[in-house]
C-alpha cells in the first residue's frame, strides 16, 4: 500500500507535467525559450514559482509544490524502492529538476536532479547520487551519501539497477551508530540480501545499535543484555553478518541470519551481584537462530577455566535462553557459589583447599524464567566446609542435577570424628541427603573415653539434613544422630544395644543398655546426659544391685565432672579421680587379681558400707575414704567411735580395727556371735593367704558360736560334768570379760596360736588350727571351773585349797574337731578323773607348807 501511494505521487507529478506539455503544445516554440508561472492552483495541487523549458529534455524548477494529501511511504526502504523504480523516467525525460519543497500533509520532500546528479531528502531518506545510464532500463548509481534516517544507516558506494530484470546490487561502505564497515546488497524483485563487515568498534556503538534493534525487532531483553551488557569488550569486530529482507512483506528471515564477530579483552557478567569473568577473546557466531560464543582463555576470580561454551538459542524466535557450559580445575569455593546462588542453586559444599575437576552446565530460559543446572565435580584430596562445617576429602565424585546433588563414593572426613564414603542424593531444596555410607572410621572420643569406635562398616543407611544452619547426620541402623551447628554440636545414641559391638566404653564398663546425648561447642568442652540400664556395678541399695543410672557429665578434656540425677553418686577427674558415694553400699569384688590402677582414685563414702555378697559379710561404715593407686588399696572407715583401717599393696596386707561394737563385728563375721562388748582386730601379712593377727574382745557375750553350743550340750548331757554348768551360760551366752585370739594363716590353713577367754563363769584357753578349704576345726581347749562353783568351794578353809589347787580352779580338757558347721566335742573326762585323786593327795601333803605360807 505504501509503494502504491508513492507511485501515485510520482504519477500525479507525471500527469501534471503531461498536462503542461499538452497545454503548451501550441506554444512549443515558446517553451524552447522557457515559461515562468508565479503560481498555479488546481483542485488538489498548488504550485509556486514554476519554470519550464524544453532543451531536448525538460528543465523544471518549482519553488513549492503543495499537494493536499498524505504520503503513504512509511520507511526509507519504501522510498528507496520507489526512487529506484522511477530513476529511468527521470533520466529519460528530464535534464534538470529542482523542487525545493514538495509539501504533503504529513511531511516535506525536496528533490533535485541535474547533470546525472540526483538529490532527495525526506523525513525517512536523504540521498546524494550520481546516475549513469547504461541501457534503457539499466543504470549505475554512484552513491555519494544515502542516509536511511529511520535505520540510522549511512551508505556510500556504487549500485547497479536493472529495472527490466528487477535485479539490483550495491557495494560500498556503511555507518550506523558509529559502527562502520562494508556492505554488499543484492535485490531480486522485492527480496533483499545483505552481507556486512565492520571495522573495529566499541561497546557503546554496539549498545546503541542493539537498543535500536530491540525497538524494531522482537528480541528478548535478557538476550539483548547478553549481547551488549553482560559481555563488554574493549574492542569488537564484525567479520560478517548476512541475511535476507523482503521489501514487500518486511519479513527479515531470522532463521537464515548468519554472522561472525570477535570480542577482545571482555568481561562477562552472569548476574549483577556476581563478580565478572574475564576473557581474552570471544568468537561469536550467529547461525540457526543461535548466538554461539567461542571463549578463549577465560578466568574467573583468578581461576583458569579450561573450557567455556556459551550460546544463546532462539535468539529471535520464541523461548529464548542461554547455555553456559564450563570446565575448570579449581576450588569449589565462594566465587563459584556466587554464580550458583545467582541462579538460586545452593550447593552446601565450599572448598577451602585443593582443586576439583569441575564441569557445570547452566541452561537458562529467559521467559518464563527457568533453569536447568547440571554438573560433575571430581574430588581430589582437599579441605571443604559442609554448611559451615570444616571437613576434608580424599576422593569421590559429585554430580549436580538442578536441585539434586548426587554423591558417588564421595569421601567425607571430619577431624578424627569420622571418615566415610557416601553414595546417595542430596536435595538442595529440602536440604537433606538420603543414601548409603561406608564407614571407614567413626570415633566418638571424649576425654579419652571412646564412646563409639567403628572401622570398616559398609552399606549403612544414612541421611543428612541441613536446616537453619544445622547439619545433621543420622544412622538409623545404629540409632545414632550426629548434628553440627555454629554454636553447638550434638551426638545422640538413643539405643546403646545397637552400638554395643562398636563401643569400647560399653565394653570396658560392661554396659549393654541405655542412651547417650553429648553436646559440645568446640570439641574441647562437652556436656552429656547418659542413661544406663542393667549395669553391673559394685553399688547396692538395700543389698540390691543398683543397675540403672541417670548421669549428667561435663568435661573440658582435662577436667571431668559427673553425677547422677539423684546426687547419690558423683565423680570428679583432674589428673586424679575423686568419687563420692552417698546412701549406697559397695559390694567387695572377689578374687585375688592384683590391682594395677595408673590413676589415683579416691572414693569418699557417706552412709555407705562394704559388703562381701558371696560370704554375706559387711564392713559397716558411716563415712570412709578409700584410696586406690597402682597396686595400693587403703581404706579408712569410721562408724561412731569405731575405726576400721585396711591397707593392701604388693607384699603387704594390714588391718587395724578398733572400738568395734557387736553389730560391726557380727556383720564382719556374718554371724551373731557376740552380744554387746568392744572389739579390736589387728592383722599383718603378705596377702590374703599369708598373715598373722590378733582379735581382742572386752565385756561381751559369745552366742551362737557352734562349738560353744555343742560344748554346752555335752556338759549338760554328762552328769559328772554338771559342775561346769551355769544357768547364765545357756541363757545369755558365754560372757567374756577379756579375751583374745592370736592366729596366723598360711595359704589355706589358719593356725590358732592361742585362745584366751576370761569369762564370768569359766575361762577357756587353747590352740589349734582351722582348715579353710573344707572348713574343719581341730582345737584343743582347756575349760577351767565355772567361777561361781569354784568360789563356793574356795570359801571352805583348807578344803578349797586341797580340792582346787594353786589357782583355785577345777579344769578339764576338750578337743573340738570336725566341720565348722557341726564340730565334734570330745572330753578327757576319764583321764581328768584319774588325775584328780592324785592331785588331791599331792595338795594334801603340801597343805602344811601352804599353812605356813
Amino acid at each position: 500500500m505504501i509503494i502504491k501511494a508513492t507511485s501515485h505521487t510520482i504519477r500525479n507529478i507525471w500527469i501534471f507535467f503531461l498536462f503542461i506539455v499538452l497545454s503548451v503544445v501550441a506554444l512549443i516554440g515558446t517553451l524552447v525559450n522557457g515559461i515562468s508561472i508565479d503560481n498555479l492552483t488546481l483542485p488538489t495541487i498548488k504550485i509556486d514559482q514554476l519554470y519550464i523549458k524544453l532543451d531536448k529534455k525538460l528543465i523544471v524548477s518549482i519553488q513549492t509544490l503543495d499537494i493536499k494529501k498524505e504520503t503513504q511511504t512509511d520507511t526509507s526502504l519504501e522510498e528507496t524502492a520507489e526512487l529506484i523504480k522511477n530513476f529511468p523516467y527521470i533520466n529519460q525525460f528530464f535534464s534538470k529538476i529542482s523542487i525545493n519543497a514538495i509539501i504533503y500533509d504529513n511531511e516535506t520532500i525536496s528533490l533535485h536532479y541535474e547533470d546525472n546528479t540526483f538529490k532527495f531528502d525526506s523525513k525517512h531518506l536523504s540521498v546524494d547520487l550520481m546516475i549513469t545510464p547504461i541501457e534503457k532500463w539499466s543504470i549505475e548509481v554512484d552513491i555519494q551519501e544515502a542516509f536511511l534516517k529511520d535505520f540510522a544507516l549511512h551508505l556510500n558506494g556504487k549500485a547497479r539497477i536493472d529495472l527490466k530484470t528487477k535485479n539490483h546490487s550495491f557495494e560500498g561502505d556503511f555507518e550506523t551508530f558509529g559502527l562502520k564497515g562494508i556492505a554488499l546488497i543484492d535485490i531480486k524483485d522485492t527480496l533483499l540480501t545483505y552481507h556486512l563487515q565492520s571495522d573495529p568498534f566499541q561497546n557503546k556503538n554496539l549498545k546503541d545499535l542493539m537498543d535500536f534493534i530491540v525497538s524494531h525487532v522482537e528480541l528478548d531483553q535478557i538476550a539483548k543484555d547478553w549481547i551488549d551488557k553482560n559481555i563488554i569488550g574493549e574492542e569488537y569486530i564484525l567479520h560478517f553478518f548476512e541475511g535476507k529482507f523482503d521489501l514487500a512483506t518486511l519479513d527479515y528471515f531470522p532463521m537464515q541470519m548468519r554472522g561472525s564477530a570477535t570480542v577482545k579483552n571482555a568481561t562477562v557478567s552472569f548476574e549483577p551481584t556476581v563478580p565478572p569473568a574475564h576473557v581474552k577473546e570471544i568468537g561469536i557466531e550467529l547461525k540457526d537462530d543461535k548466538l554461539l560464543f567461542d571463549i578463549h582463555e577465560p578466568t574467573y576470580e583468578q581461576k583458569n577455566i579450561q573450557k567455556a561454551d556459551v550460546y544463546i538459542y532462539n535468539l529471535i524466535g520464541k523461548g529464548t535462553g542461554i547455555v553456559v557450559d564450563l570446565n575448570a580445575t579449581s576450588k569449589l569455593d565462594a566465587p563459584i557459589h556466587k554464580i550458583l546462588h545467582a541462579f538460586k542453586i545452593d550447593v552446601p559444599i565450599t572448598q577451602t583447599s585443593g582443586k576439583t575437576d569441575a564441569n557445570v552446565r547452566l541452561d537458562i530460559k529467559f521467559l518464563p524464567f527457568d533453569i536447568n543446572a547440571t554438573g560433575k565435580f571430581k574430588l581430589s584430596p582437599s579441605d571443604f566446609t559442609l554448611s559451615g562445617l570444616p571437613m576434608s576429602t580424599k576422593y569421590g565424585e559429585v554430580r549436580l542435577d538442578n536441585f539434586k546433588i548426587m554423591l558417588d563414593n564421595a569421601n567425607l572426613r571430619y577431624k578424627n570424628l569420622f571418615d566415610i564414603n557416601a553414595t546417595g542424593t542430596f536435595d538442595a531444596k529440602k536440604s537433606n541427603y538420603e543414601g548409603i555410607i561406608d564407614i571407614n572410621n567413626l570415633l566418638l572420643d571424649f576425654s579419652g573415653t571412646k564412646l563409639l569406635k567403628i572401622n570398616n562398616l559398609a552399606d549403612q543407611n544414612a541421611s543428612f539434613s541441613i536446616e537453619n544452619g544445622v547439619t545433621k547426620m543420622a544412622l538409623p541402623s545404629l540409632e545414632t544422630t550426629i548434628s553440627f551447628a555454629k554454636d553447638i554440636n550434638q551426638f545422640i545414641l538413643t539405643d546403646l544395644t545397637k552400638v554395643a559391638a562398636f563401643s569400647p566404653f560399653m565394653s570396658d564398663g560392661n554396659l549393654s543398655e541405655g542412651s547417650v546425648s553429648v553436646q559440645t561447642k568446640d570439641f574441647e568442652n562437652f556436656d552429656a546426659k547418659i542413661n544406663l540400664y542393667n549395669v553391673e556395678t559394685p553399688l547396692l541399695e538395700n543389698r540390691v544391685p543398683v543397675q540403672d543410672f541417670e548421669v549428667a557429665l561435663t568435661t573440658d578434656t582435662k577436667i571431668l565432672d559427673a553425677s547422677t540425677t539423684n546426687n547419690k553418686l558423683s565423680l570428679h577427674y583432674d589428673k586424679e579421680i575423686t568419687l563420692h558415694i552417698k546412701d549406697m553400699n559397695i559390694s567387695i569384688p572377689q578374687g585375688d587379681d592384683p590391682l594395677d590402677l595408673p590413676i589415683k582414685t579416691t572414693i569418699f563414702g557417706e552412709n555407705s558400707s562394704f559388703l562381701d555378697m558371696d560370704n554375706n559379710k559387711t564392713v559397716l561404715s558411716e563415712r570412709y575414704t578409700l584410696t586406690l593407686f597402682k597396686d595400693r588399696v587403703h581404706l579408712n572407715s569410721k562408724r561412731g567411735k569405731s575405726s576400721f583401717e585396711y591397707e593392701k599393696r604388693k607384699g603387704i596386707l594390714g588391718i587395724q580395727a578398733t572400738s568395734l561394737d557387736s553389730d560391726a563385728i557380727n556383720a564382719l563375721f556374718n554371724r551373731h556371735y557376740f552380744h554387746q562388748g568392744d572389739f579390736s582386730l589387728s592383722i599383718d601379712g603378705v596377702d590374703n593367704h599369708n598373715m598373722q593377727g590378733t582379735f581382742i574382745m572386752h565385756k561381751t557375750y559369745i552366742k551362737d558360736l557352734k562349738f560353744f553350743n555343742n560344748l554346752m550340750a555335752t556338759i549338760n548331757a554328762i552328769p559328772s560334768l554338771l559342775v561346769f554348768n551355769d544357768p547364765n551360760f545357756n541363757t545369755e551366752g558365754y560372757f567374756v570379760e577379756n579375751g583374745y585370739v592370736e592366729f596366723n594363716q598360711s595359704k589355706e590353713e589358719m593356725h590358732i596360736k592361742e585362745i584366751q577367754l576370761r569369762g564370768k563363769s569359766a575361762d577357756i584357753a587353747g590352740a589349734g588350727k582351722v582348715n579353710l578349704i573344707p572348713n574343719t576345726l581341730d582345737l584343743k581347749l582347756q575349760i577351767k571351773t565355772l567361777k561361781t562353783f569354784s568360789s563356793a568351794i574356795d570359801m571352805i578353809p583348807l578344803v578349797g585349797g586341797i580340792i582346787l589347787g594353786d589357782d583355785k580352779r577345777i579344769s578339764t580338757n576338750v578337743d573340738v574337731t570336725g566341720p565348722t558347721t557341726d564340730p565334734k566335742i570330745e572330753t578327757h573326762l576319764i583321764m581328768d578323773t584319774l588325775k584328780s585323786p592324785v592331785n588331791i593327795i599331792k595338795r594334801t601333803l603340801e597343805l602344811p607348807l601352804e599353812l605356813l605360807k
